[in-house]
């Protein structure tokens, strides 16, 4: 048997107004201010990675209305955003490896510049200076791509699975 852990976010608010910003246009849905967003960010990463989110909201007796609206709008924010960072990570990932191609691309053209040095000019010591010149330089070369294929992808990543978490949160709307 599988035990799913359960965290909870609460939030009181004395109005959705808070919480939604107004459309801007009849065609727009509501969604989330701000500072509501960044709080409700906040207190996610604080919980557990692996637990379910359980989000409670109350509301003042007279924003029943918005009941409906608000559980909505805060999945398909977290929808959103979950889609906008994928899209950061897919370009992160391809940028990553474009680079990489190119440092390879110079790697190959240094390490041939550097053993048809060795083998057409005497071995002085400015040729050595040259060739460990070259070496360096392709290591540095490899750094920015290798940066972010093994490391910069991970934060991206982790904020994809806290924007999933919040989009398949259980939103409960209380009314005070």
């Amino acid at each position: 048997m599988i035990m799913i852990i359960t965290s909870e976010i609460s939030l009181h608010l004395k109005s959705s107004n808070e919480l939604l910003c107004s459309p801007v246009s009849t065609y727009l849905k509501r969604k989330l201010i701000r500072d509501a967003e960044e709080f409700i960010i906040q207190e996610a990463e604080a919980l557990p990675r692996k637990s379910a989110i359980k989000m409670k909201i109350y509301l003042a007796l007279s924003e029943t209305e918005a009941n409906d609206d608000v559980a909505s709008a805060i999945h398909r924010h977290f929808c959103y955003r979950r889609e906008q960072t994928q899209k950061i990570l897919q370009r992160t990932f391809d940028y990553g490896w474009r680079i990489l191609l190119i440092a390879m691309g110079l790697l190959v053209v240094i390490f041939t510049l550097t053993e048809l040095a060795l083998h057409l000019l005497p071995d002085y010591k400015f040729i050595r200076f040259i060739r460990e010149s070259f070496i360096i330089l392709g290591w540095v070369a490899l750094w920015r791509p290798l940066d972010l294929l093994l490391y910069d992808w991970y934060p991206i990543k982790k904020n994809i699975n806290l924007y999933y978490r919040l989009e398949h949160s259980d939103v409960q709307v209380i009314s005070n």
